[in-house]
């Protein structure tokens, strides 16, 4: 059985951990500068429409599948969904204290959410993934994917596209453009990158921008 290519979970997982690195540099700065609570927000709402999507998707669409499969791996999925919980309230935290321009917590909200989120984020590509990628069919995984574009919207592809490319390797890039078809490759380069690159907060910081790309593994289609 051909296995599912579980790259772009990866990428998105790097996008992720880039803008955690992103947003608790800048939480440091509140203080001290007006226009990193600006960038700050700004950062945020991206980065919790996108791991919101992500998430619900994976509630509703992937670990459903993976428990329908016989054999299923029950207490892994347990604690998937048990993982995305304990996400919620710090996300809720967060929300509120930007909403309301408190910065008194925010350094050490983000800390957690940083803890909690990227050893999810570990975990499922330790655990979760491998077992995509014996159990799935490439159409079930297929599935999964197309959920999340739908829940994106095709407009909200024109964001989603350089974000998630936001910093990545020469390498990586290829690999995701090379997923679009080539009338939108031309729209990426003329039309979402440059709008991308006017209206986003932050600017890419070499040292970050290594460590979030960690771990892209490129796969052969």
């Amino acid at each position: 059985m051909n296995q599912p290519d579980v790259t772009m979970m990866i990428l998105v997982h790097n996008a992720f951990r880039r803008d955690l690195l992103r947003m608790q540099a800048a939480a440091t700065e509140v203080g001290d500068d007006p226009a990193a609570l600006t960038a700050l927000r700004a950062g945020w709402r991206t980065f919790s429409e996108y791991l919101t999507i992500h998430h619900t998707s994976e509630d509703e669409v992937l670990w459903p599948t993976l428990q329908a499969k016989p054999d299923a791996h029950t207490a892994l999925l347990t604690q998937m969904a048990q993982e995305h919980a304990q996400l919620d309230p710090l996300l809720e935290q967060i929300e509120q204290d930007l909403d309301q321009a408190s910065t008194t917590h925010l350094v050490a909200r983000l800390e957690r959410l940083a803890e909690v989120l990227i050893g999810h984020l570990d975990h499922e590509e330790g655990a979760a993934l491998p077992l995509v990628r014996e159990t799935l069919t490439p159409q079930e995984w297929t599935a999964f994917g197309n959920d999340q574009r739908h829940r994106i919207g095709i407009k909200g592809g024109a964001w989603f596209f350089p974000w998630l490319l936001d910093g990545a390797s020469p390498q990586t890039r290829a690999f995701a453009l090379g997923l679009l078809p080539p009338p939108l490759r031309l729209v990426y380069r003329w039309v979402w990158q440059p709008r991308y690159q006017r209206h986003s907060p932050w600017r890419p910081r070499p040292v970050e921008l290594a460590q979030a790309d960690r771990k892209t593994p490129v796969a052969s289609r």
